[in-house]
């Protein structure tokens, strides 16, 4: 018994060994895997049969198992089967597979129906690969975007029909564009399908003092008399301080030879307002009037020798004249008013 099954064994390693010299153009890893689950097969038919296995033709088995696993038939010249001709063999087993059932071979049919539809989303993940459109934006809007996109389209479709492919690369590049198009599409469809919300601010408020939308550029304070007053500290009526551009001050910096100072710009760019500093170096900005200076538009930085305190915009402003007093009348004038009793001639 021992006997027969060394004999058993050595027929299966012969013909294990014959179907291998039919299969060696395939891949050595995959050619080890199909061998593995043959001498495995093998064994447990002998074993079903008691001790009997009857093998038949190993380049017939061999194609059988080449059928089985979606691969081409044995290339004449027997070189390595090229990766095109495997992916079709296969390509054309899982079909055949598929169409095994009704719902598979009605499937089937309807996805190669909408075909022309792939090759349109394939030409729309191509505009948004090649234009770097927001995925959301599928529809162009510009003249030139829409050019663009209907030639990719275009494009896609022509590829689709096994058209416009002169050199054999571009197979390849229609391989990659499509993988790439897979990958790219259900981002699309979501960035389209999801509501866009638009979030609307409050409306930009200018900073600083502004007069009926524009910006004062200094200020220039007179007494009750009309005289000019040099150097005057405002403040709202919360005590805050009336700064010229805000809160904030100027925001500009400048060299100066104690260090760096603020500036600011007047509306047109070309005056700087220049604040003066307390006993710690920092900016005061409610003191008026605020000295100027040119700007250096090369380097739009205040020229620091044209500093100078600015000329008010009249030399005297109208006086407020006090309330007079109205003229009160005399005692005199009272009496000589009044009616004056005569005196009764004495008896």
């Amino acid at each position: 018994m021992n006997d027969t099954a060394v004999t058993i064994d050595e027929q299966i390693r012969a013909f294990a060994s014959a179907v291998r010299a039919h299969l060696d153009d395939l891949p050595a890893d995959e050619l080890d895997e199909i061998m593995t689950g043959l001498t495995a097969d093998l064994a447990d038919q002998a074993a079903d049969n008691d001790g009997v296995l009857e093998l038949g033709d190993p380049a017939a088995y061999a194609e059988e198992l080449r059928s089985a696993a979606g691969l081409p038939p044995r290339s004449e010249d027997g070189q390595r089967i090229r990766m095109r001709d495997r992916f079709a063999a296969w390509r054309t087993a899982t079909a055949d597979s598929i169409r095994g059932s009704v719902f598979g071979a009605w499937l089937l049919d309807l996805l190669i129906a909408l075909r022309p539809v792939w090759w349109v989303l394939r030409g729309i993940a191509m505009f948004a690969l090649v234009v770097g459109t927001p995925l959301g934006a599928i529809m162009p809007l510009a003249p030139m975007n829409w050019l663009i996109g209907l030639a990719l389209v275009i494009v896609s479709v022509q590829w689709g029909r096994g058209l416009w492919l002169p050199q054999n690369w571009l197979r390849h590049v229609r391989t990659v564009v499509s993988v790439i198009a897979v990958v790219m599409l259900p981002f699309i469809l979501a960035s389209t399908l999801t509501p866009r919300v638009e979030y609307v601010g409050d409306e930009y408020s200018p900073q600083g003092l502004m007069l009926d939308g524009v910006q004062i550029n200094n200020i220039f304070a007179y007494d009750a008399e009309g005289n000019p007053i040099d150097r005057v500290q405002l403040f709202t009526g919360k005590g805050t301080p009336l700064d010229l551009y805000g809160a904030s001050g100027g925001q500009n910096l400048f060299s100066t030879e104690d260090g760096e100072s603020q500036f600011g710009v007047q509306d047109d760019g070309l005056i700087a307002t220049v604040p003066i500093e307390d006993y710690r170096g920092k900016p005061v900005w409610n003191i008026y009037p605020l000295d100027e200076a040119d700007i250096d538009t090369d380097m739009f930085q205040p020229d620091t020798s044209t500093i100078k305190r600015p000329e008010p915009p009249f030399q005297k402003a109208p006086s407020i004249e006090s309330a007079q007093e109205s003229p009160t009348p005399s005692p005199d004038a009272d009496d000589e008013l009044q009616p004056q009793p005569t005196e009764s001639p004495a008896p």
